[in-house]
């Protein structure tokens, strides 16, 4: 065997095991972060509409139900403890409270991904 086919063969083998440690094994981070996201997109798509017509105070309101939220939600210590990314979290919700939440997805698709 030549060294690059050793070098093919030897990467091949071990990249399944480079990326376990990347993600959490048992998809409990989708999981959780369903459990979370689910009411969050809930109650700011409510307030959106509530004050459509008031940009000063839906910003406000927005930004209270947030920081309330991420203090008082029992879900989000559960997410933690599975490993899963902070990150990527309180990226997906500042997204949702700053955007309409069309492109907020690519946060959730790599929510599962360990900081």
């Amino acid at each position: 065997m030549t060294f690059l086919t050793r070098f093919a063969l030897f990467a091949i083998l071990l990249l399944p095991f480079l990326s376990q440690g990347k993600e959490a094994n048992n998809h409990l981070c989708n999981l959780r972060g369903y459990e979370i996201i689910f009411p969050y997109e809930t109650a700011i798509n409510k307030i959106k509409i509530r004050f459509e017509d008031k940009p000063n105070i839906k910003s406000s309101e927005l930004e209270k139900f947030k920081n309330s939220f991420e203090k008082n939600f029992k879900g989000i210590p559960l997410y933690k403890e599975a490993g899963c990314s902070n990150a990527r979290l309180s990226e997906y919700l500042d997204c949702l409270i700053s955007t309409d939440g069309k492109d907020c997805r690519i946060y959730y698709t790599q929510m599962r991904i360990v900081d």
